[in-house]
């Protein structure tokens, strides 16, 4: 917690938050929840449409999450 510049209070309560955060999350293989999201575009510009990941139940689908910058 020290090299995190917190203190142990602060580095207590960032923990319990990311456990309870955890134990809500999804295992793996349930399904996702359903989220929706802009598309965007090869370049990056958005486009205005829209997906919904429910649209897509049955089939598979692959996500990225992430940043190229």
């Amino acid at each position: 917690w020290a090299k995190m510049l917190m203190t142990p209070e602060e580095y207590t309560a960032m923990r319990a938050e990311r456990l309870a955060r955890e134990a809500e999350a999804p295992s793996v293989g349930e399904p996702a929840p359903d989220f929706e999201v802009e598309r965007l575009s090869a370049d990056g510009k958005r486009t205005g449409a829209m997906f919904r990941l429910a649209s897509t139940r049955g089939r598979p689908v692959g996500l990225v999450f992430g940043s190229y910058t």
